[in-house]
């Protein structure tokens, strides 16, 4: 049989000999007590790869209770094995599925040596560091300029993977689960755009980071305008996909969030993987551009990280703010703001109306207003190419100097 490149596909005795050779290429290092269990398919093989107590260890045979279900063909399990290709590319490339844990799945990559060559700088790892009390778990990648990507309400760290083969050459990537998302902490906490900017203040202190590109979508646009407006000698530019800030939109729920406690979200109630997928595919403005597994194992994520009450505690608490915003002291906040800036826009975007995004580039002295058509919410995901091609012409002319005040 052959693999997709035309060439043999490698034989079920050397996906073996591969996959079992993973215990002595383990990197305890980047495990940092990791406990977790993957089952592996590659082609008709299953394989459990369990990590604990610094070890890692593999039994032929389907798993028995694994948070990761990875599925693939030969020939990729092969290519992601020698570091050719990353685990996340070959899912967004369509030639690897996983279901469970996400981040487990990305993960897994970054646990072991490749085959045929030593571990690069700049591959991608994961790293876990605490600002002020907080561990926050991010993906780092690399070599250059540091930019950092801050993700949306909802949202993790995965929501960059379509961006990040084309952001690490030449710049240094440092990619977070925000506090009360995906796999950080979740605190009590106000998380309010100030909590947020002090957290990923602390990460850049943490990493050794003196300044760095901002790279927000919604939430983390508004994040990224925060902390360039309290720490302006950070931040180099800001570059803000939909971001959500304040506007009439939000007058409808400011009655709900005023009244209805954050402690509220600690109540048990049912989240269906089929709302999930619904609320999901609202992000863009053509759902077809994705499979259906795509929104499958978005929605199973989802529902994994907000089972946990005081996740859910920590949603309805940034949510809070967001709609309870004013305009006005938001607005006057951002004169302070000289970075360079872009605000990029699908042009269907059905969470955050673009015409927002114009008023900001409006009140911001240095920014470039883009519109992508036919795009929603998500343009790293919906419009990869222009995205990229628009943040790499952007962080190009922004040189990575001491800005200006």
């Amino acid at each position: 049989m052959a693999s997709r490149s035309g060439r043999a596909a490698p034989s079920p005795e050397l996906v073996r000999a591969r996959v079992r050779s993973l215990p002595r290429r383990f990197r305890q290092e980047s495990a940092n007590g990791l406990a977790a269990e993957w089952e592996l398919r590659v082609g008709r093989q299953r394989f459990a790869i369990r990590v604990a107590d610094h070890a890692c260890t593999v039994q032929e045979g389907a798993s028995v209770a694994p948070q990761t279900v990875i599925t693939t063909e030969p020939a990729t399990w092969i290519a992601i094995d020698e570091g050719l290709i990353g685990g996340g590319q070959a899912f967004l490339e369509r030639r690897l599925r996983a279901t469970g844990n996400l981040d487990l799945a990305v993960r897994l990559q970054t646990l072991f040596r490749p085959y045929r060559r030593p571990r690069r700088i700049g591959d991608l790892d994961h790293v876990e560091v605490v600002a002020g009390g907080v561990r926050l778990s991010s993906y780092v990648l690399g070599r250059g300029h540091p930019v950092v990507l801050l993700h949306g309400l909802g949202g993790t760290k995965i929501t960059w993977l379509p961006l990040l083969p084309g952001l690490s050459e030449g710049h240094r990537v440092i990619v977070p689960d925000l506090p009360g998302h995906g796999d950080s902490d979740k605190p009590r906490a106000d998380y309010s755009p100030r909590f947020y900017a002090r957290a990923v203040r602390g990460l850049l202190d943490q990493l050794g980071v003196t300044r760095a590109v901002l790279i927000g979508n919604s939430l983390g646009g508004r994040i990224a305008l925060e902390l360039a407006v309290r720490s302006p000698g950070r931040v180099t530019a800001l570059a803000l996909l939909a971001p959500s800030v304040p506007g009439f939109r939000w007058r409808y729920l400011m009655g709900f969030t005023r009244v209805v406690p954050t402690e509220l979200g600690a109540i048990p109630f049912p989240l269906r993987e089929r709302w999930m997928r619904v609320a999901i595919r609202r992000l863009f403005a053509d759902p077809q551009r994705l499979p259906p597994s795509a929104y499958a194992a978005a929605a199973e994520e989802f529902i994994r990280i907000y089972r946990d009450p005081v996740a859910r505690m920590a949603f309805f608490s940034s949510l809070r703010h967001i709609v309870t915003e004013r305009p006005e002291p938001f607005y006057r906040s951002l004169r302070k703001i000289n970075h360079p800036a872009l605000v990029l826009f699908g042009e269907n975007d059905r969470i955050v109306p673009p015409r927002l995004g114009i008023r900001l580039a409006q009140h911001l002295a240095n920014a470039t207003y883009v519109a992508l058509p036919q795009v929603g919410h998500v343009p790293q995901f919906e419009a990869t190419r222009p995205t990229l091609e628009t943040l790499l012409e952007f962080l190009a002319a922004a040189p990575p100097g001491k800005p200006k005040f």
